[in-house]
C-alpha cells in the first residue's frame, strides 16, 4: 500500500490554503491603504487583484466538477503545474478586459473616496 501521496496531498492542500490566506490579506491591506490615502490608482489595482482572485476561485471550482478518474492518476507535480497554469490564466484575464467585477467595484468604492 502506497501512502506517500497521502502526505503529499495534505502538504499541497496546506500550501494552497496558506497561499489563499496571504492573497486575501494582501487585497485587504491594499484596499485599506488605498482608502486611507485616497489613492485612485491603488484602489483600481486592489479591485483588479480581487477580480484575479475571484476568477482563480471560479477556475478552481470548475476544475472540481470535472471527473478526474482515469487510467493514470495525476501526480503532485501535475496538480501543482495545473494550479500555477490557472493562476496565470486568472492574471491574464484580469489584466485584460476582465469580467467586469473590478470595474464595478472601482466605481462603487471610488464614490466613497470622494
Amino acid at each position: 500500500m502506497d501512502i506517500s501521496s497521502i502526505n503529499g496531498n495534505t502538504y499541497n492542500n496546506m500550501l494552497l490554503q496558506k497561499k489563499e490566506k496571504i492573497e486575501s490579506k494582501s487585497f485587504e491591506a491594499t484596499l485599506n491603504e488605498a482608502v486611507k490615502k485616497e489613492d485612485d490608482k491603488q484602489l483600481k489595482e486592489a479591485c483588479k487583484e480581487f477580480e484575479q482572485y475571484f476568477v482563480n476561485q471560479l477556475f478552481k471550482e470548475m476544475r472540481n466538477t470535472v471527473h478526474s478518474g482515469g487510467l493514470i492518476p495525476k501526480s503532485q507535480g501535475e496538480k501543482l503545474f495545473e494550479d500555477m497554469l490557472y493562476d496565470e490564466y486568472s492574471k491574464e484575464i484580469s489584466e485584460g478586459s476582465g469580467i467586469g467585477i473590478s470595474d464595478m467595484m472601482y466605481k462603487q468604492l471610488s464614490k466613497s473616496l470622494k
